[in-house]
């Protein structure tokens, strides 16, 4: 697979998923829902999300401007696809704890503060696979790859 296209699609997923987040977390702000701790319930997520986001953004732009190659790199499509189920599911456990929370008898920092401990494994698998596909410089210096 080409190795652009995986990038794309991975930050789709991010910007979507953690875009469609910040939009719920941003109207339950304005609606009060959380009183006093809306500072702590976005110092929970923020970091959940930004930093990821940011470097995939940071990827992307800092190769936009830059020549095509001859040859487009390439990363195999089943790494591509853990990539992808890992921040799916990562994204998904997010969603969960914030739809779910009102059902709960959990105080909202409490149950955030404590999500930390499913959520934290996962974004350290997601954010390594991640890693593989927006930090490696040249895939190509290694072998070929195939898609």
């Amino acid at each position: 697979m080409d190795l652009d296209s995986a990038r794309t699609e991975l930050l789709v997923i991010w910007l979507s998923g953690g875009g469609i987040l910040f939009l719920v977390l941003t109207l339950q702000s304005i609606f009060g829902r959380y009183g006093t701790e809306l500072q702590s319930v976005w110092s929970w997520f923020i970091p959940n999300i930004l930093p990821t986001l940011s470097l995939m953004i940071g990827v992307i732009g800092a190769t936009a401007l830059a020549p095509a190659a001859k040859q487009a790199k390439r990363v195999k499509r089943s790494f591509f696809r853990i990539s992808r189920a890992l921040s799916f599911f990562y994204l998904a456990l997010i969603a969960l704890t914030i739809m779910l929370e009102p059902l709960t008898k959990t105080p909202v920092l409490e149950l955030y503060t404590s999500s930390n401990y499913f959520l934290g494994p996962i974004q350290g698998l997601a954010v390594a696979a991640l890693g593989m596909l927006f930090v490696t410089q040249d895939s190509t210096k290694a072998g070929t790859l195939d898609s």
